[in-house]
């Protein structure tokens, strides 16, 4: 089954609007840094979150400053126009106590300017006197303006409604009998090489210079009676270094072959080691909840030279934020190893749309509380009731509690550990959730 790509709305306006504080009001967690002082989101951080049904993404953008000439506000406004570029829906916010700026104007212009569709969020309307003069914002342009408080969570429904409303019709899910595989990683680590010996022909550019591939490249393969549609991306740059036109377009590619993705392999250059830029190509991959195997390409360099072992568990000490992807040890150039990379694909592919039965999902429930039965949080104590698989694709559990605001995240974490211990979950990202009994009773 094809993965749906979920709409993503980007929530861009001027610094210290309350954009984190309504991305925190959305996801229904204190998960955005929320602070007095302007510009603290200075990067994209994207959640998952559900409205009437309809599960969509989110982005939580830096402030975008277009009369500002410093270095960094600059800095920090490319990222926000990034998210932009690659969402489907922007939610444009602005002060509706300190009143329209010129700054409002700009970044209201440099929207107009994209293309997407826009939908204006008048935030810190506390009162009902505010919110009739929410009216002078029309002046921007940008339609009707919503009067919210995002601190308050006052009228956040109704703007959600017209959120989920202004998404594109959801495409049934399709049944495809191919695997989609995206190929991702830093520049010149190897991707077209591994991409082309993988396919035994030469369809994209092999060259020593970074960032040759410039555009996402589709070819399906067949093999061992499957079929597998492999994704070549461009080379994935350190955000310093993309400047504009091609290359930033290029990124946007990068992460929609992501987002179209099943199993993500992300190549690494064993001879250089897991750089910071690796780590958040594979926090992106997290993220999104795709299946994923490293791969550590150029192995003939290292083998055989004494430091092959410790390269091998640096990487794993690096990317344990992902401990669940299995690493291959490969050489694109010589060949070597190739021939486990498309049975590691069907194997992390296989357990990401896995189910559990929910009976033995119990057992292992009741046999973990009798040995480890959760840590007391203020004198009280978590109780958990039940336990069930929601989803597959990445799986998803469900824990039936009393009071979920008791769970502990190393519990938690705890808990992940056990299921994965006991079912074989290689290679997928998995999400675990606390919700009451009443919940369970409805």
């Amino acid at each position: 089954m094809t993965v749906p790509r979920l709409p993503l709305v980007a929530v861009v306006g001027r610094p210290n609007v309350g954009k984190s504080t309504m991305v925190n009001r959305i996801v229904a967690r204190w998960e955005a840094i929320v602070e007095k002082e302007p510009g603290v989101t200075r990067d994209r951080n994207y959640f998952t979150s559900s409205w009437r049904g309809r599960d969509f993404r989110i982005v939580d953008t830096g402030g975008l400053d277009p009369v500002s000439g410093e270095e960094l506000t600059q800095a920090v406004g490319k990222q926000a126009m990034l998210a932009v570029e690659e969402a489907d829906l922007v939610l444009m916010m602005v002060d509706a106590a300190e009143g329209i700026t010129a700054a409002d104007h700009e970044v209201a212009e440099a929207l107009r300017r994209t293309g997407k569709p826009v939908i204006l969020a008048a935030n810190k309307v506390d009162n009902q006197r505010q919110e009739n003069e929410s009216v002078e914002w029309y002046s921007l342009g940008m339609g009707e303006p919503w009067p919210v408080s995002a601190m308050h969570g006052r009228n956040i429904g109704d703007l959600l409604d017209v959120v989920v409303e202004s998404f594109p019709e959801a495409p049934p899910p399709e049944e495809a009998p191919e695997t989609v595989v995206a190929v991702v990683g830093r520049p010149n680590v190897g991707k077209s090489t591994l991409f082309n010996r993988l396919l035994k022909e030469d369809r994209s550019i092999v060259s020593d210079i970074p960032g040759t591939t410039r555009d996402a490249v589709d070819t399906v393969v067949e093999a061992g009676g499957r079929t597998y549609r492999f994704i070549d991306t461009a080379g994935w740059r350190r955000r310093s270094k993309v400047r504009e036109g091609v290359e930033f377009y290029s990124l946007v590619r990068v992460w929609r072959a992501v987002d179209r993705a099943q199993v993500v392999l992300l190549v690494v250059d064993a001879s250089q080691g897991v750089t910071d830029q690796d780590q958040r190509i594979a926090a992106r991959i997290k993220e999104d909840g795709r299946a994923c195997a490293v791969v550590l390409n150029k192995w003939d360099l290292v083998k055989g030279t004494g430091n092959d072992q410790v390269i091998y568990e640096d990487a794993g000490e690096k990317l344990r934020f992902i401990p669940y992807a299995p690493f291959l040890r490969v050489s694109a150039l010589t060949g070597a190893g190739i021939s486990r990379l498309l049975p590691a694909v069907d194997r992390v592919k296989g357990n990401w749309e896995s189910r559990v039965q929910t009976a033995h999902l119990n057992d292992l429930l009741q046999r973990v509380l009798s040995q480890n039965p959760p840590p007391t949080k203020k004198g009280k104590r978590l109780q958990v009731y039940y336990l069930t698989q929601a989803r597959t694709s990445p799986p998803q559990f469900v824990f039936f509690v009393n009071r979920p605001d008791l769970a502990d995240p190393s519990y938690e974490r705890f808990l992940e550990r056990k299921i994965r211990e006991s079912f074989d979950l290689e290679g997928t990202p998995i999400r675990i959730f606390m919700r009451s009994r009443r919940a369970l009773e409805r």
